[in-house]
């Protein structure tokens, strides 16, 4: 299991952030939870569209760190 921090989807300024806790590989990424600033879990409240948006981050940003090595 592993997290990282990406965009609210539910900030619509782009400036809060999530932890999104998941597990696997992009393009196998699941979500396991999204923690807000006030420590709900918000996961159950994106939908599918949002929930991609995070996985995209997340494979970006390790896709990145991966051709930076």
């Amino acid at each position: 299991m592993m997290s990282r921090h990406c965009l609210d989807p539910h900030d619509p300024y782009a400036q809060a952030e999530v932890l999104v806790t998941f597990e696997g590989v992009f393009p196998d990424i699941r979500l396991l939870s999204a923690i807000d600033r006030e420590g709900d879990d918000i996961l159950s409240d994106l939908i599918d569209e949002q929930k991609r948006d995070l996985i995209d981050e997340i494979a970006a940003f390790y896709y990145e760190a991966r051709s930076a090595a």
